[in-house]
């Protein structure tokens, strides 16, 4: 059976180089691994080029397109029964590849979700906690069950309680899924993403459609973060740091992209989320699938921009779609609502919990930190141990005394 692993990439050559590293460190004859470039001009056909490896496939679009588009090329240029994208300063665990694919060969699921972990590339001025992976005793080890993302998440998506869904929710990014469920999905041929932001337009979709997926609290993948990060630039990224020149270039290519969302998302990660929603119920004809708008409008508005004019700029997109959809009772409900706090006194309390059984550590390797050391790191932590059957609680407490052989961070 063959893995498709993809990794999309525009003008990210410095950070790609360690990302393909990565997959191609994975002991697996039957994967291909598939970098998708967007027309970069930074020498990314050179990093691809420098690597020999059989399985190593590259591909470029040939002009700049948007991020749903280059998705869906490089899913086209695939042909793996199962598929995962991860995003170019991203990464996988090469030593628990195995693991995945003896629960994907064992029960066939329509695709797979994880618990991935989370990295920031240390640079300087870049981030509070980088340099390092937090690994909690809750989410790495445990016995994988089935579930459909109708049933366990539809009703929380409607209400906008986006907390309870996270990590168990279907995603082709970070996650995996079958081509026989993609092509399930499709509204039309070789179209398998249609919204600007794709894998939360794929979540969204099977979450109306529902599926037979597989959740492991198990980390699998590692998701990066760095100033060039495209989810970066929808956090009100200063136009003059790099994150602003991510999120100008998503926006224009957004803009020659023929398939667009119901409204704009201001570059908000509230909006983005909303707006994928509303462009997933009206593609799919779900007429009936009425959301909480009160509660949606009330997110969008607590997007947090960097300026007024942004403020403004929010406000006017909400209420431009609140007239055209019939919402403005609820738009003009939510703008009068009090702001919700970041977090409930429980999500605290859950937090402090979570902290107390976790452990950070540095990923510095020979005087290197990047998602290659990082992957190393915790491959060596988690061990070999995950295929095994044994009581979570003591390969826990295994982890924690191989971690010690690595430096501890707060």
């Amino acid at each position: 059976m063959k893995i498709s692993v993809i990794i999309p990439t525009r003008e990210r050559a410095q950070y790609l180089h360690y990302s393909i590293q990565t997959a191609l460190r994975i002991d697996d004859a039957e994967i291909e691994i598939i970098v998708c470039d967007n027309a970069s001009q930074d020498g990314t056909a050179d990093v691809v080029a420098a690597f020999d490896d059989r399985r190593l496939k590259y591909v470029n679009t040939g002009q700049r397109i948007s991020m749903r588009e280059n998705f869906n090329f490089a899913l086209n240029g695939s042909s793996g029964e199962y598929v995962i994208f991860f995003g170019d300063d991203d990464g996988i665990l090469p030593g628990q590849f195995k693991f995945l694919r003896q629960l994907l060969e064992k029960h066939r699921p329509d695709g797979m979700s994880w618990n991935r972990l989370t990295y920031g590339w240390p640079v300087d001025g870049y981030g509070k906690k980088t340099g390092g992976v937090r690994l909690s005793k809750h989410s790495v080890f445990g016995t994988p069950y089935i579930y459909d993302p109708k049933e366990r998440n539809l009703t929380a998506l409607m209400d906008c309680a986006l907390n309870s869904m996270t990590p168990v929710t279907p995603n082709v990014y970070h996650g995996c899924v079958s081509r026989a469920y993609l092509n399930r999905l499709a509204l039309a041929p070789n179209m398998y993403f249609d919204s600007s932001i794709p894998d939360v337009n794929f979540e969204y979709r099977a979450t109306m459609t529902g599926a037979n997926f597989l959740h492991a609290n198990h980390p699998f993948t590692i998701n990066g973060y760095s100033p060039a990060s495209t989810g970066g630039a929808h956090h009100g990224a200063r136009a003059d740091k790099e994150g602003g020149k991510a999120g100008r270039a998503f926006t224009a290519e957004n803009k020659v992209d023929t398939v667009k969302d119901v409204f704009d998302h201001a570059l908000t990660v509230p909006l983005a989320f909303f707006s994928t929603l509303e462009t997933v119920i009206t593609r799919m004809g779900y007429s009936d699938r009425k959301p909480n708008y009160e509660n949606w409008y009330h997110y969008g508005l607590s997007a947090e921009p960097n300026n007024v004019e942004s403020s403004a700029k929010i406000e006017q997109i909400l209420g431009d779609y609140a007239k055209q959809s019939g919402t403005v009772a609820e738009f003009k409900a939510a703008k009068s609502a009090p702001p919700k706090p970041k977090r409930t006194f429980k999500q605290r309390v859950q937090r402090v919990g979570e902290q107390i059984h976790s452990l950070r550590v540095s990923t510095e390797q020979d005087g290197e930190n990047t998602i290659l050391s990082a992957s190393q790191v915790c491959d060596e932590i988690l061990g070999d141990t995950f295929g095994e059957t044994p009581c979570a609680k003591r390969q826990w407490s295994a982890a924690k005394h191989r971690s010690k052989f690595f430096r501890r961070q707060l």
